[in-house]
């Protein structure tokens, strides 16, 4: 699914003359058909190596499901090539230390498909902090939840997102890791974690994860990751308290939902609740974006990879920014599973 999404942004990218879809890769019939619906490629193939290899080649995106990471994250380093990887890296953390190991020898921007960064509410929310314009943020409160991807629950979905042996885990890192990303790009890197997590539909992965976060730099907040059987639900809900004011956001992965919402509250003044649309529009064009007909966030974010391949500078978010996010996960299933505090 998420290969389709990132087709139809390589799509937009090549009818703009930025790059050049050369190969596109996977063993299943039907998914490279679903993938070519969305973006003409010079070939398609059952062989990923085919396409890494390729001469003409000259980046490789990486949009396949959590346990093929590895090998193909590997080999495309081995080959010299810029990459993008879909998150989370991998199943577990000593492959995703492995993986940003071998990141270090890369020739080519590498970067991490943590799309949620070039949200403008989530962006916004950034500039605020960094201002200190509220003072020093003392906690936060984020909500995160989504229908579960599996096709128990969805008909003709894909299934391995249920499946521990494919996945690693759950909420937490399956789609949460968007939100460890976030609160250490905004807070920095975590210290101290504890957590519970529950498996209420009954797959061997965690359905519900509550975290409390401590950051290295005072701040603490929780994570509250839930999949649930609400088909088309997908909302991130968002709260920050600074020493003099506090805001709230709602996000969601689709450009222009209807859940987004921005508010800041600062002493003696009313609500500010910006336009969301002009708020939109000004990050668009900060980001040089040529067009404005793209559903998900994923564009922006490709789009910025294939710059930092042109302009031959480092991509962000990079490996780097994926340990940090990881790191903040894995604890928390360490502190879960042990029933104390765990340190990153």
């Amino acid at each position: 699914m998420i290969g389709q999404i990132h087709a139809d942004g390589l799509a937009k990218m090549a009818q703009d003359g930025e790059i050049v879809a050369v190969g596109a890769a996977d063993p299943s019939e039907p998914s490279r058909a679903a993938t070519a619906r969305n973006c003409t490629f010079e070939y398609l193939t059952d062989d990923p190596r085919r396409v890494i290899e390729d001469p003409d080649v000259d980046a490789v995106m990486i949009t396949s499901p959590t346990s093929t990471h590895r090998d193909l994250v590997l080999a495309t380093v081995e080959a010299g090539k810029a990459l993008l990887c879909e998150k989370p890296l991998a199943p577990s953390f000593a492959e995703v230390r492995e993986l940003c190991g071998a990141l270090e020898q890369a020739k080519g921007p590498a970067q991490v498909g943590f799309h949620s960064r070039f949200h403008p509410i989530v962006d916004q929310i950034r500039r605020l902090v960094q201002s200190a314009e509220l003072g020093v943020p003392m906690g936060y409160t984020l909500r995160d939840d989504q229908y579960w991807p599996t096709g128990a629950v969805v008909p003709g979905h894909s299934s391995w997102r249920s499946d521990r042996a494919q996945a690693g885990g759950g909420a937490l890192l399956e789609h949460s890791i968007h939100a460890a990303d976030i609160v250490c790009w905004l807070f920095g890197p975590a210290l101290r974690v504890s957590a519970s997590t529950r498996s209420v539909f009954g797959f061997d992965v965690e359905d519900v994860a509550a975290v409390t976060v401590e950051h290295a730099s005072g701040v603490v907040g929780t994570i509250l990751s839930v999949f649930n059987g609400v088909r088309g639900r997908e909302e991130r809900r968002f709260e920050v308290f600074f020493e003099r004011g506090a805001l709230e956001a709602t996000t969601d992965f689709i450009v222009g939902a209807a859940e987004d919402s921005y508010l800041v509250q600062r002493p003696d003044a009313a609500p500010e609740r910006p336009d969301l649309d002009a708020m939109r529009e000004e990050h668009f064009v900060a980001l040089g974006l040529p067009r404005r007909d793209f559903v998900f966030y994923t564009y922006p974010a490709d789009r910025q990879w294939v710059r930092c391949m042109q302009d031959g500078v480092p991509a962000s978010p990079g490996f780097a920014d994926a340990l940090r996010a990881h790191e903040l996960v894995d604890a928390a299933y360490r502190s879960a599973s042990t029933r104390s505090t765990a340190s990153v």
